[in-house]
């Protein structure tokens, strides 16, 4: 099955927060980088020559994304809070996002005519939806790309334009089921199409004012002479299956992004010019450079203080949104630790500091790509003997934390097929145990335990969740798995408890010992260990990463618990 890793590519762009308007056009003048920075001074000016944003105004705002963080008063030294003028880097309704809508009215006009003129597809063929448009910025220039999608039927991919020297100018259609690939800023499409078990990939880069076919590679479910065996093609030529996903890793490591047909405006009842505008608006705030300009800004924050940025559609709505971490790393008896405010910036030009417990972190990079879902997950510092995860998405456009919908431990995400599969590893004091130690049935548990339970993202339900389990027999055990493992491990004296069968198809074993201490060995300590055997593999789960050798080292202490 062929892997997509939806990543975007970091494109690094600074410049620095400041509080004083002085400061600001020092910096202006210093930093002019993009065509989103080079509007930077004369867009402030334009916007407090026309009152929309003027000192006083601020002044009277008490709640804004920096309330709380201290400022130095120009002119008196004395604290003051920073304005709400300062908290937004671009935004709706600027005068500088205006003025880049206004620096490409030659091509929205364009697209707006071909557009109006378009020819719809005939209603009672096809999937007979109605065609959208949506606008990318696919090559490295200003001016935006036209993508025109009709509809998610399986020969229904993105007919993708450019505007050229006053006119439109067809670039082809790429990808299939309404959706297709793309890096943004890179001028890289990629096709893809599928049919009857084959695969059919090719990768295009905009040169000019036409594509180029950079490379295709193919996977034939049998060869077209009709043998049984799989046959693996680039460009063109067989190759072994391990060329083929080496150039198959070799394009999906870069990542890439992903426009479909639900991310469109459709064409009826709209005002297309004015759609046309809006659809920029949105896409200019939804840059890179511009969602990590105004966490910075919001977060009176400069580049050097960055410990992650984050920048991805987490939602699979066509709209990207961006994480960041900022402060600073610090040693902690030889362990790098990360101390840091939680941001996030919205494609809608908002930015804002996130409320969270704690802001010590172990790890902060940890993320989780379900394709159209993703997660970020940070391991937390407050517990001094285990990793405990929170897990950030969002939802609505807006940024969700979700771990206390799920059982409280370490996350490990893999990363690889099937990628839909993670663990939370949880911890728990459940190896020993003095039956009726304080009185009947009040049992003492000692014996640190860490054990995986096994999750997986529910595309149906676009959630995170367990897999179910149930409990088997030794009987029902031996058939599924064609071991005699339950028989071995009775046979060393131990006492078979749950056998559990997850719905991941892995199977966890719990036995235990009692071990008699005392003076009069009357005292009894009950000893739990577990077996977690892969039935998919056939084998003790992750047997080599582990070191496992047989039953007796093939689990992690403890007890599992449905």
């Amino acid at each position: 099955m062929m892997k997509r890793r939806i990543l975007s590519t970091v494109i690094v762009v600074c410049l620095l927060f400041a509080v004083s308007s002085a400061d600001q056009e020092k910096m202006d003048a210093a930093q002019i980088d993009t065509s989103v920075e080079d509007l930077a001074p004369e867009s402030v000016e334009e916007d407090v020559q026309n009152g929309k944003e003027t000192v006083q105004a601020e002044e009277d705002v008490e709640d804004g994304p920096n309330a709380g963080q201290p400022g130095a008063d120009a002119e008196s030294g004395e604290e003051t809070e920073p304005k709400t003028a300062d908290a937004l880097y671009l935004r709706k309704g600027s005068a500088r996002l205006a003025q880049m809508v206004e620096e490409q009215s030659e091509a929205l006009e364009g697209y707006a005519s071909f557009l109006q003129e378009y020819e719809l597809p005939r209603q009672d063929g096809g999937s007979g939806q109605e065609p959208g448009f949506a606008l990318l910025y696919l090559d490295g220039d200003e001016v935006p790309e036209l993508v025109v999608m009709e509809g998610i039927a399986h020969a229904q991919g993105a007919s993708v334009f450019m505007f050229r020297d006053g006119k439109v100018i067809a670039l082809g259609t790429y990808g299939q089921y309404g959706a297709m690939p793309y890096r943004e800023k890179e001028g890289l499409l990629f096709d893809d199409y599928d049919t009857q078990g084959n695969l059919h990939f090719g990768v295009y880069q905009i040169e000019e004012d036409h594509p180029a076919l950079l490379q295709s590679y193919d996977y034939w479910a049998g060869l077209p002479e009709g043998g049984e065996e799989p046959a693996y093609w680039v460009d063109g030529k067989e190759v072994t299956e391990e060329q083929y996903w080496a150039v198959s890793d070799k394009w999906d490591a870069g990542g890439y992004q992903m426009i479909q047909y639900d991310d469109c405006r459709k064409f009826s009842g709209t005002d297309i010019p004015k759609s046309l505008q809006e659809e920029l608006e949105d896409r200019i705030l939804m840059r890179e450079e511009v969602l990590k300009q105004n966490l910075l800004t919001t977060a009176g924050a400069q580049e050097s203080d960055i410990l992650l940025f984050d920048y991805d559609d987490y939602d699979g709505d066509g709209k990207q949104e961006a994480f960041m971490i900022v402060g600073r790393t610090f040693d902690d008896y030889g362990t790098e630790k990360y101390d840091g405010r939680l941001y996030f910036a919205g494609a809608d030009g908002s930015a804002s500091e996130l409320e969270v417990q704690h802001d010590i972190y172990r790890m902060i990079d940890g993320k989780m790509d379900f394709g159209s879902r993703k997660y970020l997950f940070f391991y937390l510092d407050y517990c001094l003997t285990a990793n405990i995860s929170v897990i950030w998405t969002v939802e609505d456009g807006q940024p969700v934390e979700i771990s206390e919908s799920l059982q409280r431990g370490q996350v490990v995400y893999r990363d690889a097929y099937p990628r839909e599969e993670f663990e939370i590893w949880v911890d728990a004091y459940d190896m020993f145990c003095e039956k009726d130690y304080f009185g009947k049935d009040d049992h003492m548990w000692t014996g640190h335990t860490w054990k995986p339970y096994f999750y997986h993202y529910n595309y149906g339900d676009d959630r995170l969740e367990p897999y179910e389990g149930e409990e088997i027999t030794p009987e029902e055990f031996k058939e599924l798995s064609k071991t005699n493992i339950i028989e071995e491990i009775v046979a060393e004296g131990y006492t078979v408890g749950e056998i559990i069968h997850w719905g991941n198809d892995i199977v966890t074993i719990n036995y235990h010992s009692i071990e008699l201490w005392g003076e009069d060995e009357t005292s009894e300590t009950y000893v739990y260990e577990n077996v977690i055997w892969d039935n998919r593999a056939g084998d003790y789960w992750r047997k080599d990463e582990r070191g496992v050798t047989s039953w007796k080292n093939a689990g992690e202490g403890g007890i599992y618990w449905l």
